[in-house]
């Protein structure tokens, strides 16, 4: 896949183009979009698990509070190895977040320094267990 540069998305603003793909705050993606995005964009998407610490915390000072842990006991993980962790756990969970869509609420969107370069990322929050309801029709497959 070639990637593209977010700067070509259509908008002045940072939030004109991140709207362009969907991107805004409260706007509810399939993590499988998100990862479309991640790989189209070079864009870091991060899900995070823990509400308060997704909305009243930085992705930046997440990685440095954090920088001890293993990287699957933070309570946030980038989209593509939250994927790629849950295929090597179950084979078919691929198949499965095709047919069950995983919706991620975004909560913000912001830029910092890596490697001295700038790094663009997403914040998401993962549906809780009280959020899914078992009962509803998920709705024609998209894709």
């Amino acid at each position: 896949m070639k990637r593209k540069k977010f700067d070509d998305l259509p908008g002045s603003t940072d939030e004109e183009k991140y709207s362009s793909i969907s991107i805004k705050e409260g706007a509810k993606l399939d993590i499988l979009d998100l990862k479309k995005i991640h790989d189209t964009y070079n864009i870091r998407i991060v899900v995070y698990f823990e509400k308060d610490l997704a909305e009243n915390s930085t992705y930046e000072k997440d990685l440095v509070d954090f920088a001890g842990h293993d990287e699957d006991m933070r309570p946030f993980i980038e989209v593509e190895k939250f994927i790629q962790f849950g295929i090597e756990n179950d084979p078919t969970f691929k198949s499965r977040l095709d047919e069950f869509p995983l919706m991620i609420r975004i909560i913000s969107t912001g830029e910092m320094e890596s490697e001295n370069k700038k790094v663009r990322y997403v914040k998401g929050l993962m549906p809780f267990l009280d959020d899914f309801d078992v009962d509803a029709d998920p709705g024609p497959v998209i894709g």
